[in-house]
């Protein structure tokens, strides 16, 4: 997928990288009959919240919703820049913008509306700041009893509600919507403000990698008197989040919905997550329906198979078990009440949670699996402290670093090892030097398996030599320790695609959703489960439910970026850090017509530090 860049307000600080657009692919958005323009068509309220972006596949899906609603020649738009926010310097430039993406909204509608004998015409409510949505003159195009279609502009989500909040804009917006005379859209920013209680962000400088800690989420709570809050007619049955896939949200809806089962008595609304380019239509808060665009949409459900939570270690990272997810696609139906799923009309995805054991140590000794710890000395530590505690002579010791792709990776390892107080020696074998192969492993108290780029390990990892040291490493030595892509080898399966980099942590995220992506390559088994590392920092999500897909019988462990699991006989335990296991034995799995994984009951539970692996 090629890269556009979108343009965004100067006040709009969350900048995204554009995925480029898809061709419309038999989207069809099945809605009732234009009925009266009247203050209350009798229909449900109907909302379409999209995860980011202005692609021709979601604001299309938008058009043809707008068209429905219009009972005459003229499909009236209004679109909402609130989320730009206003300074005077910036005014003028995030007027101009909110213009170009009001005539973009109307030429898409403009592109489905062939054939109906109707035109659509958008036009822009001037709301950037309070004193415009104070004014009620502003929003009299939101008070036209022949309005069709209300879009809110993406930015900042926090921003538009400061504007919004109590005012005769938002009051306009309540009556033009509720009853479902008018279709109400927006996209990322515009997506957020659609729930009552609405994600604002991430605290401070946290971002993915934070995600699963508590309170890493900035909420504006719904049950409170306050304007710090989504809109007041959206949903309460809902939290939505954007970007979804493409940011690596997971972490973030699931520490945002355990947090909101503690605030609301332990009846936490579903953590809906659209993806970029991506929306789905809530028709009265009752019914998730008719997923439209590139790629998917998340739910999060803690109530159904029972959830429970806690937050452990110094970080409070959020520790659950029997989180239920689903991966909606075209053809798919949510009910928001029964938390039930449909595909094609027939429900899915009824699992139990029913328990699952941690695979065992497949040696002798202990086995570390790393999520990539170059940054912190915290896993290796405990990597040193058991090494040592293996040999009678701990200064005369011996650690041998295997490297599957450079000399510098070794090196990187090697210091690292030094300064978690290693006081033995060091060895180094680099596969492709000279010797590599003569290595005998029966010298060492300790054996890291290390890579750090998954292209540059494919020659190692598929040579029939390199593979018997290793696995000869973990039926033998008193410690190994795998790191990041050489954790993935040592289970049934990984992939040698490349890890994101700067320039295209979001493509890769979204990719990582698709069926095809994985390419996947056969492990060493050492370990019966598929291992993903960094799946927090690498927006790896994708990578996981993938592998549960394919493999239904083994689990998924997603090891965060300085974290590891220590496998020690029959038990599995967290080291720093958190790990998540995606368990999908019961789920019923699919790939959408945009090749997008769909999945109906897949059960997650979160570890943290010093946490035993089981549910």
């Amino acid at each position: 997928m090629g890269a556009n860049h979108t343009a965004y307000p100067r006040r709009a600080q969350r900048a995204t990288a554009a995925l480029a657009a898809l061709a419309l692919t038999g989207l069809v958005v099945s809605v009732s009959a234009p009925g009266a323009a009247s203050a209350d068509s009798g229909e449900p309220t109907m909302m379409m919240p999209t995860g980011g972006g202005y692609e021709p596949v979601a604001l299309q899906a938008f058009g043809k919703a707008a068209i429905s609603k219009a009972d005459d020649a003229t499909v009236d738009i209004v679109v909402v820049p609130s989320a730009y926010g206003d300074d005077l310097p910036s005014r003028p430039e995030n007027i101009a913008l909110a213009r170009e993406r009001t005539a973009e909204i109307a030429a898409a509608c403009n592109e489905v509306v062939t054939g109906t004998g109707k035109r659509c015409v958008g036009r822009l409510a001037i709301l950037l700041n309070r004193a415009d949505a104070l004014n009620a003159a502003n929003s009299a195009a939101l008070r036209n009893p022949s309005l069709d279609g209300i879009y809110i502009l993406g930015g900042d989500q926090g921003i538009a509600m400061k504007v919004l909040a109590n005012s005769p804009a938002e009051r306009a917006m309540a009556a033009a919507v509720t009853g479902g005379r008018v279709v109400l859209a927006g996209t990322s920013a515009g997506a957020a403000v659609e729930s009552r209680s609405m994600i604002n962000g991430y605290v401070g400088d946290y971002g993915p990698a934070q995600g699963l800690r508590r309170g890493s989420t900035l909420m504006w709570w719904g049950d409170d008197s306050d304007a710090e809050r989504g809109l007041a007619f959206g949903s309460r049955k809902a939290i939505y989040d954007q970007h979804f896939y493409q940011r690596g949200r997971f972490g973030r809806s699931m520490s945002t919905i355990a947090t909101a089962d503690e605030r609301f008595g332990g009846t936490s609304p579903v953590g809906v997550g659209a993806d970029y380019a991506t929306g789905v239509v809530n028709y009265g808060d009752k019914l998730l329906t008719q997923v439209f665009g590139d790629s998917g949409v998340g739910t999060i459900d803690f109530e159904s198979l029972g959830a429970t939570h806690r937050w452990v270690g110094t970080e409070r990272w959020l520790s659950a078990r029997k989180v239920k997810v689903n991966l909606m696609t075209e053809g798919t139906d949510f009910d928001l009440d029964s938390r039930r799923l449909t595909r094609n009309g027939a429900l899915v995805g009824q699992v139990s949670g029913r328990a699952w054991s941690a695979p065992a140590a497949p040696g002798r000794g202990v086995l570390y699996l790393g999520g990539g710890i170059l940054q912190t000395t915290k896993v290796m530590g405990s990597v040193v402290k058991d090494a040592a505690s293996a040999s009678p002579a701990p200064a005369d010791a011996r650690l041998l670093i295997l490297s599957a792709d450079s000399s510098s990776t070794a090196a990187d390892y090697g210091a690292l090892a030094k300064r978690a107080g290693w006081m033995g020696h060091i060895d180094t074998a680099v596969y492709g030097s000279a010797s590599w192969a003569g290595v005998d492993i029966g010298r060492y108290a300790a054996v890291l398996v290390v890579a750090v780029a998954p292209p540059k390990s494919v020659a190692a990892f598929a040579d029939a030599r390199f593979r018997g040291l290793v696995t000869t490493a973990v039926a033998t030595a008193p410690v190994v320790f795998a790191d990041g892509p050489a954790a993935a080898y040592l289970g049934s399966r990984w992939s040698a695609q490349a890890r994101p980099n700067g320039d295209d942590y979001e493509d890769k995220a979204v990719a990582a959703f698709k069926t095809t992506e994985a390419k996947w390559r056969a492990g060493t088994g050492s370990v019966a489960a598929t291992v993903i590392p960094a799946i927090n920092t690498d927006y790896q999500w994708g990578r996981a439910f993938n592998a549960v897909a394919v493999a239904k019988g083994q689990l998924a462990l997603g090891v965060s970026a300085g974290a590891a699991i220590r496998l020690q006989g029959g038990a599995a335990r967290v080291v720093d850090g958190s790990v998540v296991v995606v368990d999908g034995r019961d789920a019923t799995t699919w790939a959408s017509s945009n090749g997008t994984l769909g999945a109906a009951g897949l059960v997650l539970d979160t570890f943290g530090p010093g946490e035993a692996l089981r549910r």
